[in-house]
């Protein structure tokens, strides 16, 4: 089953948490057993498991990114590689597996935007 998911960010950089969405669409597709592939389709965006955010964790992430790739060496693209367009998950009982503290985020580069996610839950 093919799931479309429209956001919305609101700022130049940014992680939103999407799991309660990845988790609906699997549960939406009816799949028992089987993976679910998460794709990002642009070029200044990235989706990554993480563990989860605390108030004040996200902007440590983008300092560190800056640190790695400062915005006069590399652009915001550079970034969403280094993070990566896509996540693959094991789904088992109807949901991903995920570890007790892990989400999923959408990294955003050069927001504000309106982004896609697309999933892909099969057996």
């Amino acid at each position: 089953m093919f799931k479309e998911i429209s956001l919305h960010t609101r700022q130049r950089e940014e992680m939103l948490d999407i799991t309660d969405r990845v988790q609906a669409a699997i549960a939406e597709a009816g799949i028992d057993e089987g993976f679910v592939f998460i794709y990002v389709p642009h070029s200044t965006a990235a989706v990554s498991i993480h563990a989860r955010l605390e108030e004040g964790d996200a902007p440590r992430l983008d300092r560190m990114l800056e640190n790695a790739y400062p915005e006069e060496d590399a652009p915001h693209t550079t970034k969403a590689a280094f993070v990566a367009p896509t996540e693959v998950g094991i789904v088992k009982d109807g949901r991903m597996l995920l570890g007790e503290d892990q989400r999923i985020y959408l990294y955003e580069f050069a927001g504000p935007a309106e982004r896609k996610v697309y999933l892909y839950v099969g057996s």
